[in-house]
């Protein structure tokens, strides 16, 4: 069975290195970011070298309408 989690805030800061962390652990890795797209992407990229699914995803969830999408 494979874990997975979405982190927010994740193409930066403690949210990057959260996201290193599980998927450093084997979880598949959902990287929530609002505008630092090529560091979430570059992020992904790099967690995906260690064999998890690592996906960008943009939402600014302080929005609850593109948080549901």
């Amino acid at each position: 069975m494979s874990h997975r989690v979405l982190i927010t805030g994740a193409s930066r800061g403690i949210g990057a290195a959260t996201a290193r962390l599980f998927a450093q652990e084997g979880w598949d890795v959902a990287l929530n970011y609002n505008q630092s797209r090529a560091e979430a992407e570059a992020l992904a990229a790099e967690l995906s070298g260690l064999g998890v699914k690592a996906v960008p995803m943009q939402a600014d969830i302080s929005v609850p309408e593109r948080a549901e999408r």
